[in-house]
């Protein structure tokens, strides 16, 4: 393979079914060579209609694809291990954990009973327990769940604090961050939204060691029908989120919002009145860059990718591509990764306006998010 490890690395995660547990419980936790490859992680659906997790790196090359029983949504790297995993899309109910060298699964996941994924989780800090947010689907209740992964076991679970949690990241290692959109759905009609008059949003900050609430900031009356879906939090603590509204087409809402640990509500970035408009009510990836003063979000319904200063959060400049969704910040400052489901990957630097095309695969639709493994 590409990938450059130990030999203990590659030893440790040899992976039959009998020896994987013994020797990964004294496996060394290592880094990647990251001197010779980038790697990236993005779920997509071929032309044929077939789902898989592809792994590739900064050229564009793949460098393995796993077919998946059902559409993914979000990918997750461990920390430390050559592990990637990938979630189902809501209402998803695998989530599958590869080894980076072979391509083989580890495991698959499945939620526990009455309960569906949301499509985004991810390893604690250390590397040692998997979260997830999930929807108790009779009663409608967001919560999250810790387990060990290396067995499958659930060894703690709580509330979300709110309905509908989607996007979860940490603030430090025990703060959990939860993007709780508010939308109460259930698996036999999962896109039927049943408590549209009542929803309430919020940003939930969670002790991942107690599951108790920290702090929760929730959007005014009049904007409870932003739903709080997807985020980014840089290395200085500032949160980034963006709405799904669920009014009317018609409204003028904000579609972007920043926070802090230490804020009383969530703020409101600025956008121009056009670019507004091109986002039509909905925004789907949101991502620093690796500096993290820039922010790109993209919105695929209306083929545009925005672009924040957040030095001074004042929006700076926007690219156009069709159905364009994933963004991932690369190891230059300034410059992301952009998937499309028309098949394109794009690194752009919209300080110098510089646009890279990597290799174009029309007959892959890149799926809503893309995640590459950080230094």
């Amino acid at each position: 393979m590409l990938i450059d490890k130990r030999t203990l690395l590659k030893n440790a995660l040899l992976l039959s079914s009998t020896n994987f547990l013994a020797e990964l419980a004294w496996a060394e936790q290592v880094h990647f060579n990251h001197n010779k490859i980038e790697v990236y992680a993005s779920a997509l659906t071929h032309i044929d209609g077939k789902h898989y997790i592809a792994l590739f790196d900064e050229n564009g090359t793949i460098l393995w694809k796993k077919e998946l029983t059902d559409r993914a949504h979000a990918p997750i790297f461990h920390p430390s291990l050559a592990i990637v995993g990938v979630v189902a899309r809501r209402p998803g109910f695998y989530l599958n954990l590869y080894d980076m060298n072979s391509a083989a699964k580890i495991v698959e996941i499945a939620p526990t009973k009455h309960h569906h994924f949301y499509g985004h989780g991810l390893f604690t800090t250390t590397g040692e327990w998997l979260v997830t947010p999930e929807n108790h689907y009779p009663s409608g209740q967001g919560k999250i769940f810790i387990r060990d992964w290396r067995n499958n076991t659930v060894t703690s679970q709580f509330p979300s604090y709110g309905i509908g949690p989607h996007e979860i990241h940490f603030l430090n290692k025990d703060v959990l961050v939860v993007a709780n959109g508010g939308l109460q759905t259930h698996p036999n009609n999962d896109r039927r939204i049943v408590n549209i008059d009542s929803m309430k949003p919020n940003l939930a900050f969670i002790s991942i060691s107690t599951g108790k609430l920290l702090k929760k900031l929730e959007l005014p009356v009049e904007w409870q029908q932003l739903s709080i879906r997807h985020m980014d939090i840089n290395q200085f603590g500032e949160i980034v989120v963006g709405f799904q509204y669920q009014g009317k087409a018609s409204d003028d809402m904000p579609l972007v919002g920043h926070a802090s640990f230490e804020d009383t509500k969530i703020n409101i970035l600025d956008m121009p009145p056009q670019i507004k408009q091109r986002f039509r009510q909905y925004c789907g990836s949101v991502t620093f860059d690796k500096s993290g003063k820039l922010l790109a979000i993209s919105s695929p319904r209306g083929g545009i990718v925005a672009y924040w200063d957040m030095e001074t959060r004042r929006y700076f400049e926007h690219h156009n591509y069709g159905d364009v969704c994933g963004i991932a910040p690369t190891s230059e400052k300034n410059c992301f990764l952009l998937t499309t489901g028309q098949g394109k990957r794009v690194i752009v630097n919209p300080i110098n306006d510089q646009k890279i095309t990597l290799a174009a695969m029309n007959q892959y639709q890149w799926d809503n998010h893309i995640h590459r493994l950080s230094t």
